[in-house]
């Protein structure tokens, strides 16, 4: 109780670099946050503590080691609110190997000066415990049996504190109240709790009529985007139509697979060498639509913050519209993708299987441009189709590639090292892929129907990959092999010049892109993106793939991962391959600029 109490009076250091507490709500909410969230922490620690102390209550060595850990643990608590002064995060493996490897300190830099007062402190905080703990003993001799426990006193205390701390946060993000929310991000591991779900199933909330976003709200946290994009109003304006098929791997670009896209791809630009900004459907979207690392998803969910790309476009006209095969509930779009536009989100096909899912979102999309055919406005469309993501569903009418499995079956797919069963599964991916290439068929069919096939901008991608074992893994979500990441990326429309781009391009390309074609300043394009120009990009950078709580940075040569929570070690070097690098600390000594431009970049967009 003392050490939490010391931990506490520590930790206020967070909010020196945390939003304005607006009224008394706000402020009993950061109190009971910053308590709970390091009783959560400490928890563990102090349990195994007390499951001890019954065998060494008198045992000197004990106490020291008590004194030693708890110091320790202020210790690192002190050294965390100096890591988030600098970089608005906190400590993790990304920090790790900066300290750790020669050029990280481009970023991040100790000197041993600077540690003496910290380490006295340490020091003679242990000493103190010890006589504390002397001092405890002795009064529990004299009191005897008749000693209130202080066990039940601060259960009594800290449990309530917790479930006050989690309560408030579940109504806040309930009601996207962004004053509570966007606190989570500022204590360290700080652990939600949402009811969304139970809200919908049980009270029938509808998330689609949640409070809406005010776009000229200042954000807390967030300094997205340092400065908004101008477009030129004499800049052009075509119309924007982005389709993007899950789990849809950069070979699926087969004639004998996706034959409407080969063959719409000739008319357009194919991006050879595009990865994905994540290895899974939150990051691969986020990537794409933001031009921002995923490493944001959490500060812009907590702040229910769009992207630029959607807010410029609705200033510039556009007709906005998202159409999908499956819900965008979760990942939670609605709360940060297309916070601004929910009511213009179609995504409640009911069918039974998901093909018949994506062929109602082509029969949808035929439906809404004849609803606005009359409309001066351009539109701008998000597509996305489902049937590639597993189970991998297709019209069994329609299967050329034979024989398939009739089912993914987890468990088998989990022990099986049959070739012949893999290849089963394998053909079942791809008679899926090829019936997304029958929906894209049918939209590219549509275009050309309605008219607005020569003034549309047609991006065709995927959210991830998909892996086959290629590396011993199956699907995705597993690790950052061009198998995962490396994603089919074509686009066709007025000012796209036609051919193969063999130099390296990712998701956080296209907002910028779009945005420059409609009359945004290149020399804007920092202000809001990490990404390049898609039609001009450089002949060798690293790229940024964010998965949960990790991202990784394919450089030449291979990739380094680089954990975002302290518990999940620090950065490796892979190949390609996703084997570690036998001399991995020497590859990550040669890309320790690429880190540290990471953690600058991670950093970027935060207050």
């Amino acid at each position: 109780m003392v050490n939490l109490a010391v931990a506490s009076v520590i930790s206020r250091a967070y909010l020196d670099h945390a939003p304005e507490r607006t009224g008394f709500v706000v402020s009993a909410f950061v109190a009971a946050a910053l308590v709970s969230t390091l009783v959560l922490l400490t928890a563990p620690l102090a349990l195994t503590f007390l499951a001890c102390a019954g065998l060494f209550a008198e045992s000197r060595a004990f106490a020291w080691i008590q004194a030693t850990a708890w110091s320790t643990v202020l210790f690192l608590v002190y050294a965390d609110t100096r890591i988030y002064a600098i970089f608005r995060y906190h400590f993790n493996g990304m920090v790790w190997n900066l300290m750790t490897t020669p050029g990280g300190e481009d970023a991040f830099e100790l000197t041993p000066a600077e540690l003496v007062w910290p380490l006295a402190a340490w020091a003679t905080w242990l000493v103190v415990q010890v006589a504390l703990l002397a001092l405890f003993r002795g009064n529990e001799r004299r009191v005897g049996a008749r000693r209130v426990r202080p066990g039940w006193i601060a259960a009594a205390v800290l449990v309530p504190l917790v479930l006050v701390d989690k309560t408030m946060y579940a109504r806040a993000d309930l009601v996207r109240d962004r004053d509570i929310t966007v606190f989570a991000r500022v204590f360290p591991f700080y652990a939600p709790i949402t009811v969304k779900k139970i809200a919908r199933k049980w009270f029938g909330l509808k998330l689609e009529d949640l409070p809406k976003v005010e776009l000229g709200a200042a954000s807390r946290l967030l300094r997205y985007p340092l400065v908004a994009p101008t477009l030129d109003p004499a800049g052009a304006r075509p119309n924007i139509l982005v389709v993007m098929i899950d789990s849809l791997r950069s070979d699926a670009l087969d004639p004998k697979r996706m034959p409407n896209l080969v063959h719409f791809a000739e008319g357009g630009r194919v991006f050879a060498e595009h990865a994905s900004g994540g290895n899974a459907t939150r990051f691969g979207v986020f990537s794409l639509v933001y031009g921002i690392p995923g490493s944001y998803w959490d500060p812009v969910y907590e702040e229910n913050c769009p992207p630029v790309l959607v807010t410029e476009l609705g200033r510039a006209g556009y007709d906005l519209r998202v159409i999908s095969s499956v819900s965008m509930e979760y990942p939670e779009f609605r709360s940060t993708a297309w916070v601004s536009m929910e009511d213009r989100v179609e995504d409640q096909f009911k069918a039974k299987e998901s093909w018949q899912c994506d062929a109602a979102v082509a029969k949808r999309i035929d439906a809404w441009l004849g609803e606005r055919a009359t409309s001066p406005s351009p539109f701008f469309a998000f597509v996305l189709l489902n049937t590639p993501h597993q189970r991998y569903s297709f019209d069994p009418a329609d299967a050329p590639f034979q024989p398939y499995a009739i089912d993914l079956d987890y468990l088998a797919v989990a022990g099986d090292t049959d070739l012949n069963a893999r290849e089963l599964v394998r053909n079942r991916y791809w008679n899926a892929v090829h019936y997304s290439d029958r929906m894209l068929g049918e939209l590219f069919a549509t275009l050309e129907r309605r008219g607005l096939a020569s003034n549309t901008v047609v991006v065709v991608t995927g959210d991830h990959g998909e892996e086959f074992w290629e590396n011993g893994y199956f699907g995705h979500t597993s690790n950052f092999s061009p198998a995962q990441a490396h994603v089919t990326f074509v686009m066709r429309g007025p000012g796209i010049p036609i051919g193969v781009e063999h130099r390296p391009t990712s998701h956080l390309d296209l907002a910028p892109t779009l945005l420059e074609m409609l009359g945004a300043r290149v020399e804007d394009r920092a202000n809001y993106s990490s990404g390049v120009n898609l039609l001009d990009p450089p002949t060798s950078r690293s790229r940024v793939i964010a998965g949960w709580k990790e991202v990784a940075i394919w450089v030449d040569g291979g990739a380094i991962y680089v954990p975002l929570e302290g518990y999940r070690g620090a950065a490796e070097a892979y190949g390609y391959d996703w084997k570690p690098l036998r001399d991995g600390d020497a590859f990550l000594a040669a890309h320790a600029d690429a880190t540290s431009a990471l953690a600058r970049e991670c950093r970027r967009f935060l207050r």
